[in-house]
């Protein structure tokens, strides 16, 4: 999302602090004298009425050669102009010039974090359960909520005095966190999701899904790496005991693997960080940001992941070009990346979605903007195949109608499809049509 945590694969110490309280003298000073006499817990019992449960796979078997998604879409005018302006339906820029197979969004949950009262407008639900081939998922929060857009009684047993130090002093609203530790927590989130599900959403997408959620900042953690990942463990496992298999649970783990919560999720959105003008590293394993990197995470998440196996690959694009986003987006390096990056989440996992996009830093009018390449939309079929490597770095996966290739070595390599010879310079895709 809008949100980073400059995470590394080796860190050194993390020290907790779990009597870190707030410094606002304004909200420590209201608390005691807030009343609780109108606050009510909803303790309702939420029942999945949903009858279809082949929705979700009916979709992805459905989408097109390349699918493309778009992180937290809603109205308005899109990257070209070309989106609708109905205020009713948030998934808008999915279209003939812009075609997303994947989408999500947080408009539809409510602005009380423990309210059950989720209800979608009609427009929406028609267009969620009508669209044969794009996966719509809702965006809620599990670890800190907004000032400005949502809210938690005082009296809530998941309320903390306690704001969530990431995005102190910074571009984002102030956040407050959640009692994350609470046992009741992870049934609340399932209970929510339930009726996600039944008012016509495919999936739920958490931000922020990895250890380092616990409120760390400088090195300092209120609640330690491992007390998260037993809370998002738990998360996840109450999700999916409540929504059974046919609804995806994603969350965004950037870089990060070997997650036990993973038997439990069936998507995972791959925001791959890094400063603007960085370029990656070709072939170092051991780098965060390495395209070698990039391959054994989606490696991984792809065979720890439940079916249908859901890898939403995001790197962020070189920016050369500060003065101007929009040529920046397509010039010959990024349009080398893309293509590759594109060959890899085709090659790599069952079921890779790509989107190649900007840095956070690149555009002031909202992250995860992107050039929608010409070659997003070429036609290769349905796979009809897994990933052949044919050496280290170099890989393809046949389709219907063409094959998919990727080469992230430093040098030419050179291989063969059906008897046929093909050469792929150094950093390259192909995207092979018959």
């Amino acid at each position: 999302m809008r949100i980073f945590i400059f995470i590394f694969i080796q860190l050194t110490v993390i020290s907790c602090d779990s009597s870190y309280t707030s410094n606002d003298a304004e909200m420590n000073s209201s608390i005691n004298s807030y009343s609780c006499s109108d606050y009510t817990e909803n303790t309702t019992d939420i029942v999945d009425n949903t009858t279809n449960q082949n929705t979700v796979i009916n979709k992805v078997n459905n989408r097109p050669s390349i699918p493309v998604f778009y992180p937290w879409s809603g109205t308005g005018s899109g990257i070209y102009g070309t989106c609708g302006a109905s205020d009713n339906v948030w998934f808008d820029c999915d279209n003939d010039t812009t075609p997303y197979s994947l989408l999500w969004t947080s408009k539809g949950r409510v602005n009380d974090v423990e309210s059950l009262s989720i209800t979608i407008n009609d427009e929406q639900k028609e267009l969620m359960t009508n669209d044969n081939n794009t996966l719509y998922l809702i965006s809620d929060q599990w670890h800190y909520y907004s000032s400005k857009w949502s809210s938690l009684s005082k009296c809530s047993k998941f309320y903390l005095n306690e704001v969530f130090k990431e995005h102190e002093n910074s571009e984002y609203d102030r956040n407050f966190m959640i009692n994350v530790q609470h046992p009741d927590w992870p049934n609340l989130l399932a209970k929510k999701a339930v009726i996600y599900k039944n008012q016509g959403f495919d999936g739920i997408l958490f931000d922020w899904w990895h250890n380092w959620a616990g409120n760390c900042y400088h090195g300092v953690c209120v609640r330690s790496p491992s007390e998260i990942e037993k809370v998002r463990e738990s998360i996840a496992k109450e999700i999916r005991s409540k929504v059974g298999n046919n609804f995806i649970i994603m969350g965004n783990v950037n870089w990060n693997i070997n997650d036990p919560a993973a038997q439990y999720m069936s998507g995972a959105f791959l925001e791959l960080w890094k400063q603007p003008t960085e370029s990656y590293k070709r072939d170092n394993q051991s780098s965060t940001m390495s395209i070698e990197a990039m391959e054994g995470i989606l490696k991984y998440w792809d065979s720890t992941l439940m079916e249908p196996k859901i890898v939403a690959f995001e790197p962020w694009k070189i920016t050369v070009d500060t003065t101007n986003h929009t040529n920046d987006r397509n010039n010959s390096t990024n349009r080398q990346y893309a293509k590759l990056f594109t060959a890899m989440a085709l090659v790599i996992p069952k079921n890779g979605y790509i989107l190649y996009a900007d840095n956070n830093p690149d555009w002031p009018g909202g992250d995860h903007q992107h050039h929608y390449y010409d070659f997003y939309k070429t036609n290769l079929g349905k796979p009809n195949g897994t990933m052949v490597e044919v050496r280290d770095g170099l890989a393809y996966k046949k389709f219907e109608n063409g094959f998919a290739a990727y080469n992230r070595t430093a040098s030419s390599q050179s291989f063969d499809v059906d008897g046929t010879s093909y050469t792929l310079g150094s950093l390259e895709g192909l995207l092979q049509s018959n």
